[in-house]
């Protein structure tokens, strides 16, 4: 199992520094094509709403594709999007193989999620979802450090091809090592849909994009926050940044291990968590060893978080979960547009850089209500109820709310005791 588990955060991790790779290497891109470092940077912005709109549809055109074989086809596309990124002569060019990189995201990580919950022993779905994360966790600490590196001391090109290579050797060990269960990604597409028809699962979704969107408003102006509110050197903030990716696997954890006792309640708890560490941020912030100590507790607090909120969307959509948790994927990079353009419209309506941690606590906090209202809603649902406010949503009658359903073999989900 542990085996299998790596290989998944081995392919997670290619996946994820593809996705981040171009923010080291902006200054270098915007020189050699010939273009302005704010154009360069549109090249994370194309990814992002690639991932939110292209994501689903993929899923939804697969569902019928046995998971192991769908985590290979999903790969290979990627590593093509890579390969075309790493020789594109144009900027336009190389946009179109990120957007082929991007289409393919949200739904490889989703079966990633259920593959891993499916080999997962009963009671530890939650560190499954939690270990798939670390491979995002570690393309944030190591993949985009070395894929900088590289560019730095050979070009862009060898960074997007490295990570080519590196991908096509997952794919030959998930061939060798994840097991062909018979699995399939999911029922029909008509059938994959009205899973949105439950509270549990729509409340949820939404749920993430205000607390992703709490997220971003304060990591796209963290830098910001540390240099130009806490006064901290920046000489140190590679190495704060550091603590932060560090924090982040900690918190994936933590969030994974809760998870594991009830879903609901861990989500609960750590999103009224992240508010307030947001909230108390703003207190922190004018200290330099302030705000470097809560931008790593705020690392923590959101890492923690995550887990749960993909482990709460599969029990929820039990049987139609890849769809759903694709959606969720949406639902973050939503989340994380929102999130940037409200700190934003923060800084540039003269409340201040500080401002953004209020901001990040306002959405977080909604969030937060948003889940409790579902919690409430699923301990109050009874048997047969069909997902519509006021009823529990949960294909699983009268399962306690907070159980997680393990991903099994085939469209359905059996909970856990």
């Amino acid at each position: 199992m542990r085996f299998r588990m790596a290989v998944l955060i081995l392919a997670i991790f290619c996946v994820g520094t593809a996705e981040l790779a171009p923010s080291g290497m902006l200054t270098d891109l915007s020189r050699d094509l010939s273009v302005t470092v704010p154009t360069a940077g549109l090249l994370v912005t194309v990814y992002a709403l690639t991932v939110v709109f292209g994501g689903p549809l993929v899923t939804a055109a697969s569902t019928r594709v046995r998971r192991k074989y769908l985590l290979v086809a999903l790969l290979l596309v990627s590593v093509a999007g890579n390969v075309l990124s790493s020789f594109a002569p144009t900027f336009g060019v190389l946009v179109a193989g990120r957007m082929l990189t991007a289409v393919i995201h949200g739904t490889f990580l989703a079966v990633c999620v259920v593959t891993a919950g499916s080999m997962a022993a009963k009671g530890k779905e939650g560190s499954a979802v939690a270990g798939t994360q670390l491979g995002i966790n570690l393309a944030t600490v190591l993949g985009v450090p070395l894929g900088t590196l590289v560019a730095q001391q050979l070009n862009w090109r060898a960074t997007f091809g490295g990570v080519a290579v590196l991908a096509a050797v997952a794919v030959v060990l998930i061939l060798l090592v994840i097991p062909d269960d018979g699995g399939t990604a999911g029922s029909s597409a008509a059938h994959e849909l009205r899973v949105f028809k439950k509270w549990q699962v729509l409340g949820t979704v939404l749920a993430t994009v205000l607390c992703s969107g709490g997220m971003f408003t304060l990591i796209t102006y963290m830098v910001p926050l540390l240099t130009d509110v806490g006064g901290f050197p920046s000489a140190w903030v590679p190495a704060v940044l550091v603590a932060y990716g560090l924090g982040s696997i900690v918190g994936n954890a933590i969030g994974g291990r809760i998870a594991n006792r009830s879903v609901d309640t861990a989500v609960l708890a750590l999103s009224w968590t992240l508010a307030a560490v947001c909230l108390l941020y703003w207190a922190a912030a004018p200290s330099a060893v302030g705000a470097a100590v809560f931008l790593v507790l705020f690392s923590i607090a959101t890492f923690a978080l995550i887990p749960g909120l993909q482990t709460k969307v599969l029990s929820a959509a039990a049987d139609a979960p890849t769809l759903s948790l694709t959606a969720n994927m949406s639902a973050f990079g939503l989340g994380a547009a929102l999130g940037s353009w409200a700190g934003g419209q923060l800084i540039d309506q003269g409340f201040g850089t500080r401002a953004v941690t209020l901001g990040a606590a306002a959405f977080t906090a909604l969030g937060a209500l948003l889940i409790a209202q579902t919690v409430y809603v699923g301990r109050r649902g009874t048997p047969g109820s069909t997902g519509t406010p006021g009823t529990s949503g949960s294909t699983s009658g009268s399962r306690p709310a907070g159980d997680v359903p393990r991903a099994e073999a085939g469209t359905t989900v059996s909970p856990t005791p």
